[in-house]
């Protein structure tokens, strides 16, 4: 249907129902002259008489009060079908698709997923763990929530929080090997490191504005960032891993930090989605809540403490 045969129907009713122009007019807040166009080019469209005009009167004719009965239904279906779209625009409901990876999806997105359904019933959340960067679009995705360096190109990128890379090994291990005091020192450890990062190769270390870049090397490589945690935990090597991955471990002191001076490679954690433009209300409320979950410094942060600390409080001695 035309937008001007629409307009046109609006017109002629309100006009029915205000018994004239002017009034109709008024109403719709149009000029006169307006509105007597709109309803003499809906009769030319119609073909067909729908009003009798005098000088004092308006009435009906028989085409004009059978249209009326139409159109009267059809503009209530229309301001149906538009009150049902504001609404849904309001309420978050569906199924919203999410992807991301099993390190951050097993422990930390989980609870947040249960916090959201809490918040919102009526959507329906369906996860797929994945240690790769899936394609939202072709996989039929409405979003990814990753860990990276920067926003994926062609995609909308919305930064959630800061995501630090944690030096750490277990007590036992150091005991046994010997804490490094500087990054070069990791040249003669067993390092643990996780495939999928383009650094895997050569961990990289800041301080006071020096950069160092270490070559490493070890006797197992993962695509899953849990299982380099607890080969770790297990005294197998080091790891470089995010602090949401070694939080709780640190925190249990299975772990302790190294090289305490030093930071290694920041990264963010982001929600990703592929078009800013008309973002269902399902995707925009999920994205907000994840925002307010993980907050500009997430709880996992905590955690993260220097390798003396954890020696001092576990008992144990330095190498």
């Amino acid at each position: 249907m035309a937008s001007d045969t629409l307009a046109g129907m609006r017109v002629f009713t309100a006009v029915v129902e205000a018994g004239s122009f002017a009034r109709a007019a008024d109403a719709l807040d149009l000029s006169r002259g307006m509105a007597t166009r709109h309803v003499a080019k809906l009769e030319a469209r119609l073909g067909v008489r729908l009003l009798n005009r005098t000088t004092r009167k308006l009435s009906l004719t028989e085409a004009g009060s059978d249209y009326y009965q139409r159109a009267t239904q059809i503009l209530a279906l229309v301001d149906e079908a538009e009150s049902s779209m504001t609404s849904s625009a309001a309420t978050p409901r569906g199924t919203l698709r999410v992807a991301t990876s099993a390190g951050f999806g097993v422990g930390h997105l989980d609870r947040a997923i249960g916090r959201y359904l809490q918040r919102y019933p009526e959507v329906t959340v369906d996860v797929a763990l994945a240690e790769r960067n899936v394609d939202l679009v072709e996989e039929g995705f409405d979003l990814a929530v990753r860990v990276a360096a920067q926003g994926d190109p062609g995609y909308v990128a919305r930064r959630l929080s800061r995501v630090r890379t944690v030096p750490c090994a277990s007590p036992a291990y150091l005991e046994r090997r010997g804490t490094p005091q500087a990054p070069e020192d990791l040249i003669a450890h067993n390092c643990l490191t996780y495939m999928h990062r383009n650094w895997k190769d050569e961990w990289r270390f800041s301080r006071g504005g020096v950069e160092r870049k270490v070559r490493i090397a070890g006797n197992l490589r993962g695509n899953n960032g849990s299982m380099m945690v607890n080969a770790a935990i297990d005294g197998l090597g080091v790891i470089v891993e995010p602090d949401f991955l070694v939080g709780e471990a640190l925190r249990q002191r299975r772990l302790v930090r190294i090289l305490p001076d030093w930071e290694s490679t920041e990264l963010s954690l982001y929600a990703v989605y592929p078009n800013r433009k008309f973002l269902p209300p399902k995707v925009k409320s999920f994205v907000d809540f994840l925002v307010e979950y993980f907050e500009p410094v997430p709880y996992w942060h905590s955690h993260v403490q220097p390798v003396r600390d954890a020696f001092e409080e576990t008992g144990q001695g330095g190498p």
